[in-house]
């Protein structure tokens, strides 16, 4: 995002580009790989319902004679008559439904992260010209000022003084001397009554996880060196919560920050982050000056003016955003570094915009050549089947049934497969792995939807009849004459 460190990565750039390179395609094999070992062992589940089904569709069908449900029971024989293959092809769409699912999640919440929300608008203040955003810190003080004070009263947040906050960034080190990412800790300095009323995610928390999260954020009111760490990060330290952790700063220089670990963040919430209470890094940048073995001339920290990154605000309406833009842009006010306001929707747009290009791979090459790999697949597992099947077609054919029929029974079998296959894979990756926890910017986990329930059955499906088309059409024209022919 606008305002991030460069050396957020820990090796003097940023390398959060290369991570979500790594993480989208390096990563691709082992989740295929983990989605074949998942997919063998739904097979199991994927047999038995189809066991059951048959023997209901059996039942159904001796007990009311009717045509359709005998349809349906060669149906599920035949997918039962080669289990090898019927397994293959379950896979191939368990794994391809799995991968696009997890995909899928990371698009959607992105998607979300990039619209505007007029319910909850949201702006961002950052440095109009400097990547990563820096300005003094006697600009959060003045943009409060305008907003509770010159906007018009309609215009004014909700909530005065808590709909306004401020981030900065922070990246320390436990080891200054070697510095590597296991050992580096990224935190915003905020203001901790704030967290849960204005960070995205966290004001949405209820119950116990709310609870505990609020007990952490008055801790670091009360105590300055308190600090709230994610669970990945503090794995990473091999620390916990209650132990103390001294950390010297790499984009805040000469600062060293003694900190207490007093809670975690929410599993998945800003994974990879760490909170701290902004009051302590002004008091730690005021107390350079008085550092006389640090800084012997008693000079003023290089970030004394620097040291805000970002200023948040909600606002009631995108009228009073237009408004209060047009005061940021008063130099009258503003007039040591130029500063803008735009919506916290286009700030964290511009920002992935450098990911635009891999984005764009995933979405119009990746999902599209996934969906046709896995279409072929379908499609040959089909061929073989049809041909080895073509007495049987014919026989079928002698004892009446037409030829939309046995169109209808391959179709039927593949739509089945994937509806089957798709429908699992969807169930696992919503139920079962939960979230993809990995860092782009400070997403820590993209959820998978309710509604890819829907899509994942409706995409197994979809590929199963692009595959099974052309061999369902090669079955329903088959000769009757021409097979017994060559049996003869």
């Amino acid at each position: 995002m606008i305002g991030m460190p460069m050396e957020t990565g820990g090796f003097g750039y940023d390398t959060s580009m290369l991570q979500l390179a790594a993480y989208m395609f390096g990563a691709l094999v082992g989740l295929i790989g983990g989605g074949i070992a998942l997919g063998t062992i739904t097979l199991p589940a994927f047999f038995a319902v189809l066991y059951v089904c048959d023997k209901l569709a059996g039942a159904a069908a001796s007990a009311t004679g009717a045509f359709p449900l005998k349809v349906v029971v060669i149906m599920f024989r035949g997918l039962r008559r080669s289990m090898l293959r019927t397994s293959l092809t379950y896979l191939a769409l368990f794994v391809l439904t799995l991968v696009l699912c997890l995909i899928y999640a990371v698009l959607y919440m992105i998607g979300n992260a990039t619209t505007e929300k007029e319910a909850n608008f949201k702006a961002i203040v950052t440095h109009k010209t400097i990547i990563p955003s820096q300005m003094p810190p006697g600009y959060y003080e003045e943009f409060k000022r305008v907003c509770l004070e010159e906007l018009p009263p309609e215009m004014r947040p909700a909530n005065g003084d808590k709909d306004i906050m401020s981030w900065s960034f922070i990246l320390g080190t436990t080891d200054k001397v070697n510095m590597r990412k296991d050992n580096m800790v990224f935190l915003f300095a905020l203001e901790p009554n704030k967290v849960t009323t204005m960070m995205d995610g966290l004001d949405e928390l209820t119950g116990q996880e709310k609870e505990l999260l609020d007990r952490a954020c008055q801790a670091m009111t009360d105590n300055k060196q308190a600090i709230v760490m994610s669970k990945s990060r503090l794995k990473a330290l091999n620390k916990k919560v209650g132990e103390n952790l001294k950390l010297s700063g790499v984009n805040f220089p000469n600062l060293v920050f003694d900190f207490t670990i007093i809670g975690e963040l929410p599993d998945g919430k800003y994974e990879g982050v760490s909170f701290m209470n902004k009051d302590y890094l002004l008091q730690q940048i005021d107390a350079y000056e008085r550092d006389r073995t640090a800084n012997p001339k008693g000079e003023k920290h290089p970030m004394a003016e620097k040291s805000i990154n970002l200023i948040w605000v909600r606002l009631p309406t995108k009228e009073a955003f237009e408004v209060l833009s047009q005061k940021v842009n008063d130099p009258a006010k503003f007039n040591k570094v130029p500063i803008k306001l735009e919506t916290a929707s286009s700030g964290i747009g511009t920002w992935l915009g450098a990911f635009k290009d891999i984005f764009w791979g995933i979405k119009f090459i990746l999902v599209p050549a996934m969906i046709g790999i896995m279409s072929l697949v379908v499609a040959n597992a089909l061929s073989i089947s049809v041909r080895e099947r073509r007495t049987e077609m014919a026989v079928l054919k002698v004892l009446g049934f037409a030829p939309r029929h046995v169109l209808l029974i391959v179709l039927g079998e593949a739509l089945l497969v994937g509806f089957l296959g798709g429908g699992m894979s969807a169930l696992m990756a919503y139920g079962l792995l939960g979230n993809v926890k990995f860092q782009i910017m400070f997403f820590g986990a993209f959820f998978v939807p309710a509604n890819a329930l829907v899509y994942g059955p409706a995409l197994g499906m979809a590929v199963s009849f692009a595959g099974c088309i052309g061999p369902a059409l090669a079955a329903k024209n088959v000769k009757v004459a021409e097979v017994f022919a060559r049996v003869a």
